[in-house]
């Protein structure tokens, strides 16, 4: 048989084959696995910050009242006697005679009649005229001690603070004397070595402290130094303020005080022109 008379079988036979073969497939990159975005890690609630409450500003205590009592201290020969207040308690009246030294009164005791306490006050002139400013009851006695080392202070016994001469307000009750002792800021010059004598002296804690003191004897400057060294007990000095001293020293306690029943009178006393009188507010 010719070959080429089979060949219309040959021809879908091999078609048939090839159609049937099986083809490889072509190797294809394999799939870059996804990108996992990295899982954040939990973020724990942020805690609110509570907000501490400001303690509240407890305003201070107010500062204890000094009681009403009579101190007895020494030091270096000088001996004290101290009556001291509280200035929100009790106030200081003072006590002017106007027609001059011993016209009403011979003595505190006498001039501190219906009062707690009374000590004798600032200077006066020859002629018996106050050397300084003298205001009672609302009555202007005498004038503004300008220069004189005596009128370097002066008492507001009304609202009971010390002041010097330039930074004074006016009061009903005010008395003009000095030098002054112990003063916060100032460096006192002056004050004499020499000459011991009784003193009388007012002192202040700046705040609400006060005092009437009589000392037995001292210089001025001893005494100032004394003072600084604090010598009576619960009470800081921080202003102290001379009075008239040597024979017209003159403290008298009313015995209603505890420890009271005290007069502090110098040797030889003379009359003066005007006393502070302790009276309760």
């Amino acid at each position: 048989m010719n070959p080429f008379t089979k060949a219309p079988l040959l021809f879908p036979l091999i078609a048939l084959l090839s159609s049937c073969s099986v083809s490889t497939p072509r190797a294809q990159n394999p799939a870059s696995p996804a990108q996992t975005q990295p899982h954040a890690s939990p973020v724990s609630p942020s805690k609110k910050k509570t907000a501490t409450p400001s303690k509240t500003a407890q305003s201070p205590s107010p500062s204890l009242k000094h009681p009403l009592k009579v101190q007895t201290a020494s030091l270096n020969g000088t001996t004290f006697t101290a009556l001291t207040f509280d200035r929100r308690d009790y106030t200081l009246k003072v006590i002017d005679q106007e027609a001059g030294p011993g016209s009403q009164f011979t003595s505190a005791a006498d001039a501190g009649k219906n009062h707690l306490a009374a000590i004798n006050g600032g200077f006066f002139n020859q002629d018996g005229s106050p050397l300084g400013l003298v205001i009672t009851d609302g009555q202007v006695r005498g004038t503004l001690n300008s220069s004189s080392f005596l009128g370097t202070g002066v008492i507001d016994g009304k609202n009971l603070t010390l002041a010097t001469r330039k930074n004074y307000k006016k009061s009903s009750e005010l008395l003009q004397t000095g030098p002054r002792l112990i003063w916060p800021g100032a460096s006192l010059t002056g004050l004499s070595a020499k000459n011991d004598r009784p003193r009388s002296l007012v002192i202040w804690d700046g705040k609400n402290h006060f005092g009437l003191v009589h000392a037995s004897s001292a210089t001025l400057q001893g005494l100032s130094n004394n003072l600084r060294a604090q010598p009576i007990p619960d009470f800081k000095i921080t202003h102290a303020l001379n009075l008239d001293g040597g024979t017209s020293s003159d403290l008298w306690i009313s015995n209603t005080i505890p420890g009271g029943g005290i007069s502090k009178r110098s040797f030889l006393n003379k009359n003066v022109r005007n006393y502070l009188a302790l009276q309760k507010r």
